[in-house]
């Protein structure tokens, strides 16, 4: 067997002239399927589970966890002689899981919970972990094992090798599928597609390992299996298993999220990641979301609508005679339903535009007498965008004197718990920092209303005295009396000396998220507890090398959310671009572990430390970097390559930092394989998790970044103290 810290020294490029061209597009293989069953997985689940940032962090740490579980049981496979036949037959049901998986997670949805039921957050924890398994258990485990055996084959320590082929393949995966195919095709085309990519592949393996019979019988079982999915047409048959008694009239996996368009007794139902937007004939929600806010101005023109425009919200607005309403939608398949199945979006007087509403607003250089946001209330960090201060400014910047903003978050009823409280003390503050005035008119939302202008709670006779005709909010249903005393009892619940909610220190997210799990009776700080606990209980267990790749994974994954987050907030939220981030971010560590010696030179302990403590340094530029971008007025080409080149950065030295520990630890290769691939996921699952759930609403971005940064100093100083014991290795 080969251990870690002897054999002959392979180089990167005489290992790439070396290796079999088989093993290398298996581990291609492995990569490609890893990245796109992830990409495909994530949205399932978020639309299963009416996903919010919490529901991500599990998929996502529990993806990464048991891959890693994965990767430490393939050091069995060192004791196994089955040659290339286990690998190819474990290639063979790699390939098949992703559909299997999606399959079951639709079927099992309305079987195990009821129907339209919200699920709790230890349903979700038990589910994801149950669904994902058998792939994550399966893909870890086929690291190790090709590691072990291309190691083995060429009587060198190659595992950086292999992680690097792995990553050129989820480069693939992220470029080909995650960007392009997920724009056209569903999400079983897509698999299906995978699959035969996948089959194709072994195919060609096999053929070159196993001979012809084995190339002709595989072949065959691929064509079978091929055909039987297709004819299945599992797209539309596993779609109705989530909209029971309810006629499917329009379905489209979006890259924003699904869509879905039902008929139930007459009523058409839109519904986006299994959430309903809306119902057709939903007359209450539409004039209370419009009138509200259009009857406070003396004589409304234009009109910017974010968000909600097909659900009727146009036609109400038309009766105020504007002159233009501005419907701004980012999900540009929304418009499209919208103007298929309704007709709120016929009138010559609507203009449309697809587009991140935040980007729009920055760059239009229209203004507005009102302006209308019909959006969820702030449980992710795509949606807090738009309730922070800087928003609320660049909006004002928009609007012509008086104008009027309305924007409405879940109804607290009558009785206002402490976390709805605090939520609506947060809106209220930073509203106040931007506007004069700023009412709370209760409905079937919450409405707040903010102006520089007088705002006034009679809105029943208002609206008698604008002759608008409405079907419920008018003088003759609503009692402006009992309105003002329910406003009244809301506004001195506020909590007046409530922090103002930041593009970069995002407390209304935070407070929305803790609103959300108060619905299941669960402590946020529970699960923190139990993550800080299992953390340190495995940082005791790491030597040197291990604990500098967790602390490397951590900090990878973590930067990486945090440069998500921020681009949106520096730019607006384009989905492609989130799509190239990953896949650039998978190419860095490519590059990083592929090119270690050109970029760090000897893989000894000393070039384990400087590289840690550049991840160090970069973390704390990073806020200074992302401050300045967002200060600056520079083009769209710059912002964007700026990001690019960070993602790219932070990427390349974790992939090289993994490549120089995978030379330093000690053990047999299957061993040191299983362990670091294993504890760099867990890192990045701990990251994963922690910075988007809990560290980022809770501290804000630059602070993150300054945590990172010091837990990559603590792994460098131990490293650096422990540097006798690895003086000896060398690359």
């Amino acid at each position: 067997m080969i251990v870690g810290d002897v054999g002959k020294h392979i180089g990167p490029r005489a290992a790439l002239v070396k290796i079999e061209r088989s093993f290398l597009i298996a581990a291609v293989l492995l990569g490609m399927t890893s990245t796109v069953t992830q990409i495909v997985l994530l949205r399932e689940f978020l639309s299963v589970f009416y996903g919010n940032e919490l529901v991500i962090g599990i998929m996502l740490a529990g993806w990464m966890m048991l891959t890693g579980a994965g990767s430490f049981f393939g050091k069995t496979a060192v004791k196994t002689n089955a040659g290339t036949s286990l690998p190819i037959s474990l290639l063979v049901l790699l390939a098949t899981l992703p559909t299997v998986t999606v399959f079951l997670l639709r079927f099992l949805r309305n079987v195990v919970f009821p129907v339209g039921s919200l699920i709790g957050i230890v349903q979700v924890l038990w589910s994801s972990f149950v669904l994902l398994a058998p792939y994550c258990l399966l893909s870890g485990f086929l690291f190790t094992l090709l590691a072990q055996r291309i190691s083995e084959r060429y009587d060198s320590n190659l595992i950086s090798i292999v992680y690097s082929w792995e990553s050129i393949g989820s480069v693939i995966g992220g470029a080909v599928f995650g960007i392009l195919m997920l724009q056209f095709l569903k999400t079983f085309q897509i698999l299906i597609l995978l699959m035969a990519c996948g089959f194709g592949i072994i195919v060609y393996v096999s053929r070159q390992r196993r001979g012809l019979h084995a190339w002709y019988a595989f072949l065959a079982f691929s064509v079978l299996v091929l055909a039987v999915t297709v004819s299945l047409n599992l797209d539309d048959r596993t779609k109705a298993f989530l909209f029971k008694d309810q006629n499917i009239l329009y379905h489209s996996d979006t890259p924003y999220g699904s869509l879905t368009v039902t008929e139930q007794g007459g009523q058409k139902n839109f519904y986006e990641n299994n959430s309903l937007l809306f119902s057709t004939n939903d007359v209450t929600l539409n004039e209370e979301s419009v009138h509200y806010a259009m009857v406070q101005h003396p004589k409304p023109e234009r009109v910017l609508l974010i968000s909600g425009g097909i659900s009727g919200t146009t036609k109400e607005i038309l009766k105020y005679n504007v002159k233009r309403i501005d419907y701004v939608e980012l999900n540009p398949w929304i418009i499209e339903i919208g103007k298929k199945y309704t007709t709120a979006l016929a009138d010559e007087k609507v203009r449309v535009i697809d587009g991140d509403a935040r980007l729009f607003v920055k760059k239009t250089p229209d203004r507005y007498d009102v302006a209308l946001m019909s959006l969820p209330d702030p449980e992710t960090a795509q949606i807090n965008r738009f309730y922070t201060i800087e928003f609320f400014r660049e909006l004002k910047g928009k609007l012509n004197n008086g104008a009027v903003v309305s924007l409405g978050i879940t109804s607290s009823a009558d009785y206002l718990s402490d976390e709805a409280r605090r939520v609506r003390s947060i809106i209220y503050a930073t509203l106040q920092s931007a506007f004069k005035n700023v009412l709370i008119v209760p409905g079937m939302k919450d409405y707040f209303l903010a102006s520089d202008g007088q705002l006034d709670i009679q809105i029943g006779r208002m609206i008698g005295e604008k002759e608008i005709v409405n079907a419920y909010v008018n003088q003759y249903y609503l009692d402006d009396q009992l309105l003002q005393q329910r406003s009244n009892y809301i506004l001195n619940t506020l909590d007046r000396k409530s922090a103002v909610n930041r593009d970069f220190e995002p407390i209304s997210y935070y407070r929305q998220l803790l609103y959300w799990l108060s619905y299941f009776q669960i402590s946020y700080w529970v699960p923190a507890a139990v993550c800080a606990l299992l953390l340190a209980a495995l940082a005791m267990k790491l030597n040197a090398i291990s604990f500098g790749i967790f602390t490397g994974g951590f900090a990878a994954s973590s930067i990486e959310i945090l440069l998500l987050i921020s681009f949106q907030i520096v730019y607006g939220y384009v989905y492609l671009v989130t799509g190239i981030i990953l896949t650039i971010f998978m190419a860095g560590l490519a590059v990083g572990s592929l090119y270690r010696h050109k970029i760090v030179g000897r893989a000894d302990i000393g070039n384990y430390v400087k590289t840690q403590m550049w991840i160090t340094v970069y973390a704390v530029m990073l806020p200074i970097f992302l401050h300045l971008m967002k200060a600056a007025s520079g083009s769209a080409v710059i912002i964007h390559t700026a990001f690019f080149l960070l993602t790219f950065t932070v990427a390349l030295l974790v992939g090289a930092e993994f490549s120089v520990a995978a030379r330093l630890q000690r053990g047999v290769v299957g061993s040191v394989a299983s362990e670091l691939y294993g504890i760099d996921l867990w890192g990045s699952a701990a990251g994963a998790l922690i910075a988007s759930t809990f560290l980022i609403p809770l501290l804000g971005i630059a602070e993150v970044s300054y945590l990172v940064a010091s837990l990559t100093l603590v792994s460098a100083l131990v490293a650096f103290g422990n540097r006798k014991k690895y003086a000896s290795a060398y690359a």
